[in-house]
């Protein structure tokens, strides 16, 4: 753990994860250890407490960017967590993951012959029942699929809100998986206001930000024109990125 700013601690990812997670995948159904499944699944979670006191700790805002795939570690991460933030694209690939959130998470499952095949099966849910561990709760769905000029792409949009008429449909059905709110909620519109989120694409931006190592919010103070790692010089329109951090910081209102 390494720490960037006096209030910002990163745990850097690494590529070996990945060639971590059939040890892992084994790890967990030891038969010699009832508690196996439980102990893995917390680790992140203990790992962040036991970077802290316990003040400290509860007063820690912690973001685990996890792989789409329902792999161990995303399941670590998902039992280390209190709230789901959502990114989506207005395409169907995302209304599919929405579906796999709500049967892999929460047993909300499609139709009636998946729930009958996954009632003989070993399930994630199922687990976290049996070890009486807490499932995140859905806080919100963010759409970056946001123009500078002309805000939410209009060939998006018909797919867009179609995903969003399809997310406020499951609130309805099961709105304990989801997390409480202030906002009127009874129709459509009020719901979307409280759980969805806009934020432009970052386009040069983003690309300057990560490559330089200056940080979103940061870009304004530092001018115009940027030198690339290749020593090419982009010049990004001030008012385009102060836009974006204004939508990262409406997003961050609202968590």
């Amino acid at each position: 753990m390494s720490i960037f700013q006096k209030n910002l601690y990163l745990i850097a990812g690494d590529s070996f994860l990945e060639s971590l997670s059939l040890a892992l995948n084994y790890a967990v159904i030891n038969p010699a250890k009832i508690s196996a499944w439980k102990d893995y699944m917390t680790a992140i979670q203990r790992l962040c407490q036991s970077e802290f006191d316990k003040k400290k700790y509860k007063e820690l805002v912690v973001f685990i960017d996890c792989n789409p795939s329902f792999s161990i570690y995303t399941q670590m991460a998902l039992l280390s967590s209190d709230y789901l933030i959502i990114p989506m694209m207005a395409d169907f690939t995302s209304l599919e993951g929405i579906k796999g959130i709500l049967m892999l998470l929460y047993e909300q499952y499609p139709s009636e012959s998946l729930k009958k095949y996954a009632s003989d099966i070993v399930t994630f849910n199922k687990q976290v029942q049996r070890f009486e561990l807490k499932l995140p709760k859905i806080k919100q769905f963010v759409f970056n699929n946001y123009t500078s000029n002309k805000g939410v792409a209009n060939a998006y949009n018909s797919i867009r809100e179609e995903l969003i008429s399809f997310c406020y449909e499951q609130y309805q059905k099961f709105a304990e998986h989801f997390t409480k709110n202030n906002n009127s909620l009874d129709c459509l519109s009020g719901w979307q206001t409280a759980y969805v989120t806009n934020v432009k694409d970052f386009h040069s931006s983003g690309k300057v930000s990560a490559s330089l190592g200056i940080p979103l919010h940061q870009l304004p103070d530092q001018g115009e024109t940027f030198i690339m790692p290749d020593g090419k010089n982009i010049k990004l329109a001030k008012h385009r990125y102060k836009e974006a951090v204004e939508n990262v910081k409406y997003l961050v209102s609202k968590l």
